[in-house]
């Protein structure tokens, strides 16, 4: 009897299976949306370039919003990180706690999100055009986290652990990304800068410690 062997080219399977293409397919997601997102992206820089006094967008009274926006986003990032953590050591308990605080913070960011989407709404027809789309694609990455969050909550309510290890390493990517794409929409669109965000905290910090 013959063996029948794979030819080198074909990939080797072993060590592979739902977790791993559930990974994969979550990346090739974010890859798709990245493209997609960077569409509007780039369509902002160039406006703003092309005609800064008209497609400038001043938050006037609510000009502190944007950072507080940031500021939620990346709370709810570094509570994600350190639930990860809990997870990967099978401390299930400091998990759920992470995670009930992780909801707070992204139901918080999607409500400022919201806040911020209706509030340009109202700017202008410019301001729709560099920076709605955006905003809106932000507030649905919220959305999807939210989703993702109630989803590793009910399985972990039903003790699905299998669940829970081909779940969560998705949804962390997620909540990553939407930090980073939170940080880069920040910075290349110049709604704040990194010396602006950190006058700004240094500001608030001291009116709170007089």
């Amino acid at each position: 009897m013959s063996a029948h062997h794979a030819p080198d080219w074909v990939p080797h399977r072993s060590g592979t299976g739902i977790k791993d293409d559930g990974i994969l397919a979550t990346w090739l997601g974010l890859l798709s949306f990245t493209f997609f997102y960077g569409t509007f992206l780039a369509a902002n820089v160039y406006l703003r370039g092309w005609a800064p006094d008209k497609f400038k967008v001043d938050f006037g009274a609510n000009a502190n919003l944007p950072s507080l926006t940031f500021i939620c986003l990346l709370v709810a990032g570094f509570i994600v990180l350190i639930a990860g953590s809990y997870f990967r050591n099978n401390q299930y308990k400091k998990f759920q706690v992470a995670m009930i605080l992780a909801t707070i913070a992204f139901v918080g960011y999607a409500i400022l999100q919201m806040w911020l989407l209706v509030y340009t709404y109202y700017l202008g027809t410019a301001a729709w055009t560099t920076h709605l789309a955006l905003y809106s694609l932000q507030f649905a990455l919220a959305v999807i986290d939210i989703i993702f969050v109630l989803m590793i909550g009910k399985n972990f309510a039903e003790r699905n652990e299998s669940a829970l290890r081909r779940l969560v390493p998705a949804a962390m990517s997620v909540f990553m990304y939407t930090v980073l794409i939170g940080v880069v929409t920040l910075v290349v669109t110049d709604m704040l800068t990194v010396g602006q965000f950190a006058s700004w905290c240094g500001e608030k910090f001291t009116s709170l410690v007089k």
